[in-house]
């Protein structure tokens, strides 16, 4: 079914959702996951059009928001704690200026406001090796600027030279929908119409997504918390633990 959406419940006690980025995966979050699940019901899911939720015609930022509150509703949830993540932030303020009765807090890591022109540019960049070159290179550049240096060399560096043609799970036409998607939205202009606990988390070495943007961001946000925790672009994954505690902490100051 066109609405069918793919979800991970995992965990037990005050109901949380972590909303992925582009890549768009439940399983970005399982590090994240499993250091909240002991104290928390952790909800994650696949975007639609993404692994196992299905999508009829293109991504957009509101079809990802109908599918959080089909999945609230489907479980009688009706305010939850939101975590979004790069793209993931973008629902997440969406969810808080359009249906704030459902948002406890919101959780921006790695966002924006608005695209500038260098990260425009970057992004059609990023499409264009994904046409030219395919979801090899396009998941080599991806690593190369999104993880810090040690991270790339502890995880992914090999010994022998790149294949750029290797055989690739990346969906081309998916990832360039979901480029677009990205940068043809923004909700800048009403971001002071936010009225839920907000919690700006950027990384100074954070090349995709650079830390002026969470700047931007808590500046246009009502009472929004800055906080800067290195870790390259991917934090949830690269400073887990410290991620997690940032999450806990803002969390338990709601209650």
């Amino acid at each position: 079914m066109a609405n069918e959406v793919f979800a991970l419940d995992q965990g037990t006690g005050e109901a949380v959702l972590l909303i992925s980025g582009l890549g768009g995966q439940a399983a970005f979050w399982q590090p994240t996951v499993a250091e909240l699940s002991s104290a928390y019901r952790v909800i994650t899911f696949d975007h639609p059009g993404i692994g196992g939720s299905a999508l009829s015609g293109l991504p957009t930022i509101p079809g990802i928001v109908a599918a959080v509150l089909r999945l609230l509703d489907e479980r009688d949830l009706e305010q939850i704690h939101v975590v979004g993540h790069s793209t993931g932030s973008l629902v997440a303020q969406s969810l808080a200026l359009d249906h704030p009765e459902r948002v406890k807090s919101i959780v921006l890591s790695s966002g924006w406001a608005q695209p500038d022109k260098r990260f425009e540019d970057f992004f059609a960049y990023r499409k264009l090796l994904l046409d030219r070159l395919g979801g090899a290179a396009y998941t080599a550049l991806t690593r190369l600027v999104a993880y810090p240096s040690e991270w790339y060399g502890e995880h992914f560096a090999v010994a022998e030279a790149l294949d750029f043609e290797a055989p690739s799970p990346v969906d081309v036409k998916m990832v360039a929908a979901r480029i677009d998607m990205l940068l043809g939205y923004s909700r800048k202009a009403e971001l002071a119409n936010v009225r839920r606990p907000t919690f700006v988390i950027g990384a100074a070495d954070d090349y995709v997504i650079p830390y002026h943007h969470a700047q931007e961001l808590a500046s246009l946000i009502p009472g929004a918390t800055l906080w800067e925790l290195s870790g390259g672009h991917f934090t949830p994954v690269t400073r887990t633990a410290e991620f997690a505690s940032l999450l806990r902490n803002f969390w338990e100051a709601q209650a």
